[in-house]
């Protein structure tokens, strides 16, 4: 059986539940009790709790290694000239094609500030621009270029918050 969004929502759901009692000693059988949950779902996901029993990462194990959670680490071998704010809180990343990552975070940091940081670091680790718009009032783009590889941030203010989608890949031949 494929998964689909409602499964995956389904298990995030039942996930946090589960993990809403508590850590201490059971927590390994709580993290067990919802990758069960999610086999019946047809998702194969390993599940991390915090030490409060909260949930801290679910990897789903479909082959690309994708990871949603709170305040997730980078992976080791995401590149590291390509920035990432330290008040970013990751939400989800995964591998992408082209050998390359896609990442979505959180910020209370403004769009120009956001902005001015992605182009200061970028243009400080040697990629340059390639684009930049603003297709409504809501969304920046930024994209950039360094040697084979190209990396692409999408800011979208929702008023409370700043949502970064951010693709690495290389350059399609």
């Amino acid at each position: 059986m494929k998964p689909n969004i409602t499964s995956l929502a389904a298990i995030l759901g039942a996930s946090a539940l589960l993990a809403a009692c508590g850590g201490g000693d059971n927590t390994s059988a709580k993290e067990k009790k919802i990758e069960e949950y999610a086999a019946k779902h047809g998702v194969d996901a390993d599940v991390e709790l915090d030490e409060k029993g909260e949930v801290k990462s679910v990897t789903v194990n479909n082959g690309l290694g994708a990871k949603v959670g709170n305040n997730l680490d980078l992976p080791a071998d995401f590149p590291k000239d390509v920035h990432v704010s330290g008040d970013w809180s990751v939400m989800a990343i995964s591998p992408a094609p082209q050998g390359g990552f896609m990442l979505n975070a959180t910020t209370t940091s403004s769009v120009d500030d956001t902005l001015s940081a992605i182009r200061e670091q970028m243009a400080a680790n040697g990629w340059s621009v390639e684009n930049e718009d603003q297709p409504n009032a809501m969304m920046n783009r930024i994209g950039f270029v360094k040697d084979d590889r190209l990396a692409s941030f999408n800011l979208i203010n929702t008023g409370a918050q700043l949502n970064v989608q951010l693709v690495t890949m290389k350059r399609p031949s």
